[in-house]
């Protein structure tokens, strides 16, 4: 005879209680208790840890809640007992949940999987997008972002996430009309006009940038964030009170971040204030004392003040600027310390510019009288620079520098980047600094013969602008238009000087200009026409501090908001003591500057004839 048993009433079926569990996390979160409803399906998780809907459940919970690692955890656990064809949303919660916890590979794998199920999921292709831009794919996202939009077009989240993507691979012009599409869209996603203000403020659309950060206050509420932005606009555009208003709106509402005070530090800096603008910099450093474009900027408004020894040692911060132009060479030898080194190699190797270069050669010298009797120094130097540094008499050694591999370097026991002498040395003040000038000299060879050369004249080699790539160029370089009135100055001779992509331009100038432009191939050919000019003009470029380390008469025509070498209010540079400044009054005021030029050529050309 078979016994039935009698069922155990104190043991319910296991699906109706991971029902029963689920209702009241529905209803728990339906009413806004999001950890409530987490902690109903906690409770009874251990014993259903193959129920895919509950543990499926307990992932779109605790990725609402902004707990991405137990999301991810509990979803994988769905996905394993779900099947082939597991749910969408479990797919997509998988796939934010690796986003979140910055997994973009293998989110993206998630999507792509999900892809080949679902073939048409608009929020699939969405966070493709998503994945794919994380990893830098910028094009494949674009297009990914594309085709989310095109299965649901009237979904603003997608057409502002297709907005975002034009914009990173530069289709600007085409991200102004989508982001234009979802401001308009009564469900556009509260930061859209913040986007869609930073696109075209960067495009100098300043005025349709202004409407859109006023939206986005509206949308977002004041922000700090949203103030700091349209004061940087406000800067742009030279309202600085209004900039310095916006400013100061963002720290009452974010005093917390470091980044608010170091545009009020750039904004005074740009007002050429240096004590206000310390200030700023120094109280965004004390929150974020590990930030090196805080503490970069800090050390030019301390040299820019004429504090150089807080200032070289804040300009060691450098490297640790995102938008530093040299990168940090890394040796396995040490870096010296400015302690004498006899018996060792110091290598010295360059970073930054030519200009920089040349300026801190004066250097060398110092440094050659810590080596003792047998200690040596391998100077390395920009390629275009070996033809007139290659015997620099300080140097045991002069190399020309490889960006790419360190491999061509002779042996050495330690180094040091060039413009991190001053520091080495402990310069503090002027005093400290090299009394030799000039310090560079023209090395033997061939001379450089000018055509047309009028002895009886002022002779002024000339050069109008700089490097176009450099981040400043707009404001330090001026146009040849400006010099036009002076070429005709009685007793004057003019040279161009001006090498590189803006050479061209000097076509604009009359035929008596001698083009000396075209016989120059290197630098040591600048140098030696230098030495025939009684007078060097020249914008803030590297033949500044050629003429200036060659001790030529150098006039430099310097913008508002010049570089900190050339300090504040002087019209002289303990620098090079050749050289004389002459600074715009207002911001873009070239034309003063040339009106004073041309008077003190035309004194100079006028003491030139009578000596």
């Amino acid at each position: 005879e078979t016994l039935m048993k009698t069922p155990n009433k104190k043991t319910p079926d296991k699906n109706a209680q991971a029902d029963t569990a689920l209702d009241k996390a529905r209803e728990l979160a339906a009413n806004g208790q999001l950890n409530a409803a987490i902690a109903a399906l906690a409770a009874v998780e251990k014993r259903h840890r193959k129920n895919p809907r509950l543990q499926g459940q307990l992932a779109r919970y605790y990725l609402q809640a902004g707990h991405a690692e137990p999301a991810a955890r509990h979803g994988d656990r769905a996905l394993a007992v779900a099947g082939d064809k597991p749910p969408v949303d479990l797919l997509e919660v998988r796939v934010e949940a690796e986003l979140r916890l910055g997994r973009p590979a293998p989110a993206e794998k998630l999507a792509l999987r999900g892809l080949q199920i679902h073939r048409n999921r608009a929020a699939l292709y969405h966070l493709l997008s998503s994945t794919l831009g994380a990893q830098n794919k910028l094009v494949p996202a674009c297009r990914a972002a594309e085709c989310a939009v095109n299965l649901h077009p009237h979904q603003s989240a997608f057409q502002l996430k297709l907005a975002n993507s034009l914009e990173a691979i530069d289709q600007n012009e085409r991200a102004l009309r989508v982001y234009k599409n979802v401001i308009q869209s009564p469900e556009r996603p509260a930061n859209a006009p913040l986007q869609y203000g930073n696109l075209l403020q960067r495009l100098g659309h300043n005025e349709a940038a202004r409407q859109a950060y006023q939206l986005a206050l509206e949308a977002m509420g004041h922000k700090g964030f949203i103030y700091l932005n349209l004061g940087a606009l406000n800067r742009r555009v030279g309202d600085i009170d209004a900039a310095y208003e916006c400013y100061r709106k963002s720290a009452i509402l974010s005093p917390g971040d470091g980044g608010v005070y170091y545009n009020l530090g750039n904004l005074e800096r740009g007002r050429l204030d240096c004590t206000a603008a310390t200030r700023w910099f120094r109280r965004a450093i004390a929150i974020r004392p590990d930030d090196g474009t805080f503490h970069w900027n800090l050390a030019l408004v301390l040299l820019l003040d004429d504090q150089l020894s807080q200032g070289f040692a804040e300009y060691e911060w450098r490297w640790q600027h995102s938008g530093f132009p040299s990168r940090r060479r890394t040796f396995e030898q040490p870096e010296w310390d400015g302690a004498p080194f006899d018996g060792k190699t110091l290598l010295i190797h360059a970073e930054q510019g030519m200009g920089d270069h040349f300026q801190f050669l004066r250097f060398i010298g110092d440094i050659a009288k810590r080596k003792g009797e047998t200690g040596k120094i391998i100077l390395e130097c920009h390629g275009p620079l070996m033809p007139l540094l290659a015997d620099f008499p300080e140097a045991d050694q002069v190399i020309e520098r490889e960006v790419e591999t360190n491999d061509h370097l002779p042996p050495f026991d330690i180094h040091m980047p060039i413009v991190s002498a001053p520091h080495r040395l402990g310069v503090r003040t002027w005093d400290d600094m090299p009394q030799q000038h000039p310090y560079l000299k023209v090395p033997a060879g061939s001379d450089v013969e000018l055509p047309g050369l009028r002895p009886e004249a002022l002779k002024i080699g000339f050069v109008w602008g700089g490097n176009p790539d450099f981040s400043d160029d707009q404001a330090r370089s001026t146009k040849i238009d400006f010099f036009q009135p002076l070429f005709d100055l009685p007793g004057t001779q003019f040279f161009c000087l001006q090498k590189g992509p803006r050479e061209p331009e000097i076509a604009a100038a009359p035929a008596h200009v001698v083009r000396a432009n075209e016989l120059i191939e290197t630098f040591r050919d600048t140098a030696a026409i230098m030495q025939k000019m009684d007078i060097v003009i020249t914008t803030c470029t590297s033949v500044a501090h050629l003429a200036g380390g060659l001790g030529r008469p150098t006039w430099v025509l310097l913008h508002y908001t010049s570089d900190w070498r050339w300090l504040q209010h002087r019209e002289d540079s303990p620098w090079y003591p050749s050289a004389r400044l002459f600074r715009q009054p207002t911001p873009g005021d070239w034309d003063s500057v040339f009106t004073a030029l041309g008077a003190a050529l035309s004194e100079a050309a006028a003491a030139h004839t009578k000596g």
